[in-house]
């Protein structure tokens, strides 16, 4: 993301460097300069107004489309609505072959229109700017979101899906710069298509999901990773165990049901396996502060057994649940979280009311003098399917 900011920035910077007109006022032009050098969103938003403004009521400055443009594109920062005047402003200038080019000004004015009013047209027209903007941009990377989100609302999910992959392919090339962005459009594009349509090709959507997300997690040691990259991977564990259950409970059923009933077709598990292999995941080399008697042999014993919700059974739901928890100095269990489930909230008190009688049993003939009961950050992924 900061090498496209930076690129931005560059532009912007040359821009208005070029804005040496008498017609926009040099104090216009310098109050600019120094909101964007600041960074002071409430700078921003009057000087880019202010400038924008200026520009417009100039057509005839030679510098009037550089002025608008890079104003209405720092206003879309903070108020894309906002910045429609500056952008259909700079719209209206013929084609130059220099930046901004028409791909970018249309951009800029379909994301503008549609921040304004979400309706068939300002998405149609969205998408296809989106579509005809060869080179990703930060102002592309953001137009995806809300866009694919609007639609997710509507529950139109087979578009959520498209205009999800879209952004995926879109900024593939520049995911190390952009890849909050990125990543929340694999998410958005791997789950929307599994819920549209259960397939083979949106198994493979989400194992691929969960492959390159367990992949870059891997790679960054704990305390770098940011909390974004820390919630998607946990969604993307309780997501693939959700369809691990889904996959195993459909087969099951379809075999108890005979051969003559339909089956729906999804990857064989050496295929999944094929396909995480194309991601190796590097060990952290981070060790832990810890420096006393290691952990005890043993395993989690859970007398209480999960309970299926009423409502979750009645609709045949599956989902999974990843539950983050702490041994105390005696084995017991506390301080139980859930870190992310699927469905949200269906089956987390399901976990939660069964956790308070989990413990932790040594190992048959263990020592305790020799090891510790106490153990924090302890993780435990938990599915729910029908049988």
């Amino acid at each position: 993301m900061n090498i496209l900011h930076s690129a931005l920035a560059g532009l912007i910077g040359l821009g208005c460097a070029q804005v040496a007109s008498a017609q926009i006022s040099s104090s216009t032009l310098t109050a600019f300069n120094q909101a964007v050098e600041t960074g002071d969103a409430s700078a921003i938003e009057v000087a880019s107004t202010n400038l924008m403004n200026e520009a417009i009521a100039n057509p005839d400055d030679p510098d009037a489309l550089i002025a608008a443009y890079e104003a209405a594109l720092k206003l879309c920062d903070i108020d894309c609505e906002a910045a429609l005047p500056g952008a259909e402003f700079a719209l209206g200038f013929p084609a130059t072959g220099q930046h901004p080019i028409m791909a970018e000004r249309e951009l800029l004015a379909a994301f503008a229109a549609f921040s304004r009013e979400s309706n068939r047209r300002t998405r149609n027209r969205l998408e296809a700017a989106l579509s005809d903007l060869q080179d990703p941009t930060l102002l592309s990377a953001r137009a995806f979101f809300p866009l694919y989100s609007d639609y997710g609302e509507r529950s139109d999910l087979d578009a959520a899906a498209r205009i999800a992959g879209m952004a995926v392919s879109h900024l593939r090339p520049v995911r190390s710069s952009v890849p909050e962005f990125y990543f929340h459009a694999l998410e958005t594009h791997a789950t929307t298509f599994f819920l549209d349509e259960k397939s083979r090709e949106s198994h493979e959507a989400m194992v691929r999901w969960h492959a390159e997300m367990k992949q870059v997690y891997s790679n960054i040691e704990r305390g770098d990773r940011p909390e974004w990259l820390t919630s998607n991977y946990w969604r993307s564990e309780a997501w693939i165990g959700t369809v691990d259950a889904f996959v195993r409970s459909t087969s099951h059923l379809a075999s108890r049901r005979g051969p003559s009933r339909e089956r729906l077709e999804f990857l064989s598990e050496a295929e999944v396996q094929q396909i995480y292999a194309e991601f190796p995941q590097t060990e952290s080399s981070q060790t832990s502060s810890f420096s006393g008697l290691p952990h005890c042999d043993g395993e989690l014993i859970r007398p209480d057994g999960f309970y299926y919700p009423s409502r979750a059974s009645y609709d045949g739901m599956v989902g999974s649940v990843i539950a983050k928890f702490r041994f105390d100095e005696e084995g017991h269990v506390h301080d139980v979280e859930v870190l992310a489930s699927v469905p949200p909230d269906v089956f987390d008190d399901s976990v939660l009311d069964a956790s308070s009688s989990w413990y932790y049993q040594v190992a048959e003939g263990v020592d305790l003098s020799t090891c510790r009961l106490d153990h924090e950050n302890v993780v435990l992924p938990i599915t729910f399917q029908m049988h």
